[in-house]
């Protein structure tokens, strides 16, 4: 009697100690002991604070009374916080040790990818660094690589390349074809065809040797598509390996791409195939995707472009929410390799705030003249990366961990590997 009196206290109390925990700590404390069967990784290259903000204000057709309930699809997720984007040798990183510190939870040079910072960019090899799409591959998952740019670039050759040069994109290439990533979704057919070879698209090859990758990939299994409309024939469920390679170099920006009569297709299109294919992998999959032009219309300067890829962007991270939302293990990550352009969102008016709409400008490339006011000229034809924290919002298991404050990008790495148990 006194034991079961005893227990049914105990269960009361915990009932009562449950019921004062607020249902917001109380999953979060649920969260930090769930694994993740999927981790989906967005990062926006070049995509700081002032892009999200000038692409929320662009999808409110820069009407300030409906600017304030417009938001993001990225907006609405679980958790966010800020991330620190230097590189082992640089304040201000370029996208190559950016993406290796994602991937390998490790810093290295500007320049190097997937190789430690004893690597000297462009004169010698560090030590290879081993990578979350490699640690899943080995674990048995399956792996997916997206992006608007060459699919050898420097973002997503931080998944699976070790070079010290990031611009040597042949043999980037050829350790691509040797990675045994599921899904191959991007640009630059450039550097898989022989160098006396057209591609498929007519454009020159860009190799120096008589290598068809092409063929090397075929050798594979993997079905090969190189137009928007081949690409939506592709069948997701009889699929199981996939390379498409929309464009001889990078994809069209959003606008081109929108208005061309034979489409690339868009990266919320190459997402929902790619989840399509991987999922079908019983334990699990890891898959990276990049709008890559959001930096390329930075460096452009170029808002029009900036804008319309950041919205893109963010209908993938809407589609990879869609698809977390059909169960609970989905990890999914949105943030930036570092912010490019320097963004300004300043007044029209300069003398008055009120009244006028924002005149946005790329300010980074600049230089500072001397005197008792600075002035500034522009030195640079393009902009160029800057040294500012870079946001982070994730959702699904494990993704509390983006809100402790502040993050280094290297901790993007270890949130991944341990949500997978890796």
């Amino acid at each position: 009697m006194k034991t079961k009196s005893f227990t049914a206290g105990l269960l009361f109390s915990l009932a009562i100690i449950a019921c004062l925990i607020p249902s917001g700590m109380a999953d979060d404390a649920a969260g930090a002991n769930e694994s993740a069967k999927n981790v989906i990784l967005l990062i926006g290259d070049g995509m700081g604070f002032p892009q999200l903000t000038l692409a929320r204000i662009d999808k409110a057709s820069e009407n300030l009374s409906e600017y304030t309930s417009v938001e993001l699809f990225m907006d609405g997720m679980q958790h966010s916080g800020y991330v620190s984007t230097s590189s082992a040798n640089s304040f201000v990183t370029d996208s190559a040790p950016a993406s290796t510190a994602m991937a390998t939870g490790h810093k290295t040079n500007n320049g190097v990818i997937g190789q430690d910072a004893t690597a000297i960019p462009k004169k010698m090899d560090g030590k290879n660094l081993t990578t979350i799409l490699e640690m899943a591959e080995k674990a048995g998952l399956s792996t997916g690589l997206i992006t608007t740019t060459r699919i050898t670039h420097a973002t997503p050759a931080g998944f699976y390349a070790h070079v010290d040069n990031r611009d040597n994109e042949s043999e980037i290439a050829d350790q691509l074809s040797k990675s045994n990533v599921e899904v191959i979704l991007g640009g630059g057919l450039q550097y898989f065809v022989a160098k006396n070879d057209s591609v498929p698209t007519g454009k020159e090859s860009k190799r120096n040797d008589d290598r068809n990758l092409l063929a090397d990939f075929a050798s594979q299994g993997y079905a090969f598509v190189y137009n928007g409309t081949a690409f939506q024939k592709v069948d997701a469920k009889k699929t199981e390996k996939l390379l498409g390679l929309f464009e001889s170099s990078h994809l069209q920006y959003e606008l081109e791409r929108s208005s061309s009569k034979e489409m690339d297709p868009s990266l919320a299109e190459m997402t929902k195939k790619a989840m399509g294919i991987l999922s079908k992998n019983p334990k699990g999959f890891f898959l990276m995707v990049e709008g890559g032009r959001i930096d390329h219309a930075g460096h452009e300067r170029n808002l029009s472009n900036n804008v319309a890829d950041t919205l893109a962007f963010d209908e993938a991270v809407k589609a990879a929410l869609d698809f977390a939302s059909q169960d609970n293990d989905t990890l999914v990550i949105v943030t930036a390799d570092h912010e490019c352009g320097g963004l300004v969102l300043q007044p029209e008016n300069l003398a008055e705030y009120e009244g006028g709409v924002i005149d946005p400008f790329f300010a980074s490339g600049t230089t500072k003249t001397s005197g008792p006011r600075y002035d500034f000229i522009t030195e640079m034809d393009e902009a160029t990366h800057t040294a500012v924290d870079v946001p982070v919002m994730a959702s699904g298991p494990g993704s509390e961990m983006v809100s402790q404050g502040k993050l280094d990008n290297t901790q993007i790495f270890e949130i991944m590997k341990e949500a997978l148990g890796l």
